[in-house]
């Protein structure tokens, strides 16, 4: 059994971080302030450091602290649905698969307002209902997992909570070049997750 216990389950793809560092870089000045909600191991967060970000990982799992020290990456503690941050000191809110985790979404969603500045981004990413059916990386292969979320309930849910809707893309990962391609046609009509892209307006 692995020491890292549930962490040794999250492998991001390199192409998911890829495609966000390259949103906040058309979107965020350098050094911009970047939080992930729900960081896991860190690799976002290394990666953001390694492009001129002030990324800061934010994890429930007292695992991530052993992993993080190995790795370079700083980062606390702690749930994303009440953190120790003041208000509006994020230039970015990143949740990677961590909305579909939770009884109460918007309570996650509404604190990452709270850190927001005015034209602050948030991004995040949780399955489709479509992901349900996909025989790797099935919904309900995790156990921890509560419900999928439609577009329309992804689009409900950043209103709810004062944002401003930019975007939803569909996606499906892949491991290799195949795989990708492969993925960029699924993506079309059965997506396995969603990426939601908003931001801050006003105070």
């Amino acid at each position: 059994m692995s020491t890292e216990g549930p962490l040794a389950h999250l492998r991001e793809h390199k192409d998911v971080i890829e495609a966000d560092l390259a949103l906040m870089s058309e979107r965020l000045a350098a050094g911009a302030r970047v939080l992930d909600v729900g960081a896991g191991r860190g690799s976002f967060v290394k990666e953001a450091r390694r492009q001129g970000f002030a990324a800061l990982a934010l994890e429930m799992d007292a695992g991530a602290i052993a992993v993080w020290s190995q790795e370079g990456v700083p980062g606390f503690l702690g749930s994303g649905a009440m953190t120790p941050f003041v208000d509006a000191c994020f230039d970015a809110v990143r949740m990677k698969e961590v909305l579909e985790h939770v009884e109460a979404p918007l309570t996650l969603v509404r604190e990452a307002r709270r850190l927001l500045r005015p034209q602050g981004l948030l991004i995040c990413h949780t399955p489709t209902p479509y992901s349900q059916l996909y025989p790797v990386g099935n919904f309900w292969d995790d156990y921890t997992h509560v419900r999928p979320f439609s577009r329309a309930g992804l689009r409900r849910l950043i209103a709810d909570a004062g944002l401003q809707l930019a975007h939803i893309d569909s996606y499906v990962s892949g491991r290799n070049a195949v795989e990708r391609a492969l993925g960029r046609l699924l993506a079309r009509v059965f997506p396995h997750m969603y990426r939601g892209v908003a931001w801050r307006d006003g105070p």
